[in-house]
């Protein structure tokens, strides 16, 4: 009987001592936590920190009270992530949502929010660790699940992201150009482009250009001319393609007695390449223009 009665006499002095032992327990953690929130304004990007402060908040009874600081920027930043559009737009209520939980790093709400901000500013690291920041708070295990699913959708959207940003570097933009440069190219090699017109003699005479690989050869044919060789006679000229528009200085030697010579060329092909315009620019100022058709 007396030992019975001592049992429960020592039961009743460690709840006391418990009791009492309870206020110094809050005490230090309320201190504690004043501490790793005023270290935590000094780093704000100490996720670390951040990850203490939420556990600790989490073993506090009762836990720690929404400071009205706190709620206020939250509310501010709700307010303005409904008004936002573009993803420029965002940067605001994401200010707000930071300024509400350097007040209140544990406040799980605040921190799940600023994740949705920062993923609509296309803003995806700092979106993901805003999320685990919440997930580490406990919100429960569907609230869990629903913030791991957008944290993987984040992930797929930085795919796509770093993707855009790659198809538009300026390497991707040149590689892109000079592809489909080749493949234009590629096109048009091996046509025969003509234009046919007289001589000074008034026979006929068809102008020639050939596509060789990224050479144009120019040529012509002679019809019935007795002073000229009869049929297709190369030319010695030669001009490098440079697209789809190629400017040619022309300094060939001319005859004394011509008043006027070609001192430019410009060839054009068409966007389908089903033609070649030739421009002639002239010693004089003046200028010629012929259309040069593909002999399908």
């Amino acid at each position: 009987m007396k030992k019975r009665r001592l049992t429960v006499l020592l039961t009743v002095v460690l709840i006391v001592m418990a009791i009492a032992a309870a206020p110094a327990r809050s005490a230090n953690s309320e201190e504690t936590l004043k501490q790793y929130v005023s270290d935590l304004r000094k780093n704000p990007d100490d996720y670390s920190l951040r990850e203490k402060i939420i556990k600790l908040a989490q073993e506090m009874r009762p836990a720690p009270a929404i400071p009205e600081e706190a709620r206020r920027h939250y509310v501010m930043a709700l307010t303005l992530f409904k008004e936002a559009r573009k993803a420029e737009d965002f940067k605001e209520p994401v200010e707000e949502y930071k300024s509400a939980l350097l007040v209140a790093p544990w406040w799980p709400e605040a921190n799940r929010d600023l994740g949705l901000a920062l993923e609509a500013a296309q803003r995806h690291d700092e979106a993901i660790r805003a999320l685990k920041l919440y997930i580490a708070s406990g919100p429960g295990e569907e609230k869990t699940r629903a913030a791991q699913d957008e944290i993987y959708k984040i992930e797929a959207k930085k795919k796509l992201a770093a993707r855009e940003r790659e198809d538009s570097s300026p390497q991707a933009v040149v590689a892109r150009e000079q592809k489909k440069a080749d493949d234009w190219l590629k096109k048009v090699t091996g046509r025969r482009y003509t234009y046919s017109t007289t001589d000074m003699q008034g026979y006929k005479v068809t102008a020639v250009i050939d596509v060789r690989g990224s050479t144009l050869v120019l040529g012509t044919i002679w019809h019935g001319n007795p002073y000229m060789p009869r049929g297709y006679q190369e030319n010695d000229d030669r001009v490098e393609i440079r697209g789809r528009q190629t400017i040619a200085p022309y300094n060939k030697p001319h005859p004394d007695f011509l008043r006027s010579w070609i001192v430019e060329r410009t060839f054009v092909f068409s966007e389908d390449g089903d033609r070649i315009t030739l421009h002639q620019r002239f010693s004089d100022g003046d200028s010629r223009t012929n259309i040069y058709l593909w002999e399908k």
